[in-house]
């Protein structure tokens, strides 16, 4: 019994490690995927969530931040600090705005809920430090990450406008068609019907 054991455990033996030297010569041959970081790095997705930032618009300068809280009411962390004070004009004006990087969860709930697009996900992951006190985020850090709005092509621009343009072509010949419903539209198809006898139109004084 005992030579029969230890007959199978060395037959075990002989096959796993062929079986374990299989698997390496097939890998051996393959495309290595290993990055050399931090030398490299990865070619992120477009809809990659990295840590929110706020990035600056470059016609006027300054975020787009209209202080409403959207995103500091909808985090589910509730680590979002919205700090503002109201104008003479009777609107907001943004005063700080401090996230705890310490506890974010990367949703992407306070970039989606932004009606101006002033909070973004951005592609910074690399947001290691020595304490938390550190991964708490003001409104200047969120500036530096978040960098500049990239500007709208102008092709989509065109077609904006274009699309603008048409809408506006359609309502005005709605107008007209409206406006020709309850007048001189009748009148003259009365007019052609009647063989040249005015009719007053529908609607209209008698």
């Amino acid at each position: 019994m005992k030579r029969r054991r230890l007959h199978s455990e060395i037959i075990y033996t002989i096959v796993s490690l062929l079986k374990g030297l299989g698997v390496t010569f097939t890998n051996l041959w393959r495309k290595k995927v290993t990055l050399m970081y931090p030398e490299e790095r990865w070619d992120l997705p477009e809809n990659y969530r990295g840590m929110p930032a706020m990035p600056i618009d470059r016609k006027t300068g300054k975020d787009k931040c209209i202080a409403c809280g959207a995103c500091m009411r909808i985090c589910p962390e509730q680590i979002i600090t919205v700090g503002h004070v109201v104008g003479e004009d009777k609107k907001r004006k943004l005063t700080g705005f401090v996230i705890d990087m310490s506890r974010c969860m990367f949703c992407g709930l306070c970039a989606e809920i932004c009606p101006t697009a002033g909070i973004v996900m951005s592609d910074t992951y690399e947001i290691s430090k020595t304490s938390r006190e550190q991964l708490v985020f003001d409104l200047d850090d969120l500036h530096e990450i978040g960098g500049f709005h990239p500007d709208e092509p102008e092709e989509e621009a065109g077609e904006q406008t274009a699309s603008e343009g048409s809408g506006t072509r359609v309502s005005r010949n709605n107008e007209e068609t409206t406006s020709a419903g309850f007048g001189t539209g009748v009148s003259r198809n009365n007019e052609s019907a009647g063989g040249g006898e005015e009719k007053p139109a529908e609607g209209g004084t008698a």
